[in-house]
């Protein structure tokens, strides 16, 4: 199999992922250089002392498309079309992958920041507590439980898959495969009660 060294890219993740390697060398003689960070699949990996995504380009896709509509149709349409389409089309934007991705309070807090400077520009507002009160009026559950709700649905689409690779059983112990299920069920529980 032959590998395109151009769009190639090794990282590091570890105790030692900031130290000074030789570059990788193919039989060919061609090198692979080592980056910082990478993206794979439209997730930003960044090197560092464990698996680590950046969010940066996220949030950024998710600006663009959010000014794209806002631009269209901001001034024309009510607030309720603008999070209809919002909510449709730039949030999967800026929680592309969350589920699978290792999140720090830092990202959260970012992500959400995100979202609440939205909010703001489309009520016109600077106030945390009109924003929350429109989140409850338009249905907009904080970005943390969305992130909870899309994990749950990602878990439970592992688990019923029949795929051998991806299904839980095939990953974990027997016991642990029905920790996972019970674990699941009871988020299911708690997201459905709120």
């Amino acid at each position: 199999m032959q590998i395109n060294v151009k769009k190639s890219k090794c990282l590091r993740f570890g105790a030692r992922y900031n130290c000074n390697y030789a570059d990788l060398t193919l039989q060919n003689g061609d090198r692979i250089d080592w980056a910082d960070s990478c993206q794979y699949l439209g997730v930003n990996l960044v090197s560092a002392q464990s698996f680590r995504c950046s969010f940066h380009e996220a949030k950024a896709s998710f600006y663009r498309a959010f000014n794209g509509i806002f631009e269209k149709v901001g001034i024309y349409a009510s607030e309720d079309v603008v999070l209809s389409l919002v909510t449709s089309k730039c949030l999967p934007v800026l929680l592309y992958a969350t589920e699978v991705c290792p999140l720090l309070s830092r990202n959260l807090s970012s992500i959400s920041f995100a979202l609440t400077r939205v909010l703001m520009k489309i009520f016109c507002s600077r106030s945390n507590d009109v924003i929350n009160e429109c989140r409850a009026v338009f249905g907009i559950l904080p970005i943390k439980q969305q992130m909870q709700i899309r994990k749950v649905r990602f878990l439970q689409n592992v688990i019923d898959s029949d795929n051998t690779v991806a299904h839980c059983s095939s990953v974990m112990p027997e016991a642990n495969c029905c920790a996972c299920v019970t674990r699941i069920q009871q988020m299911n529980a708690i997201l459905l009660k709120e």
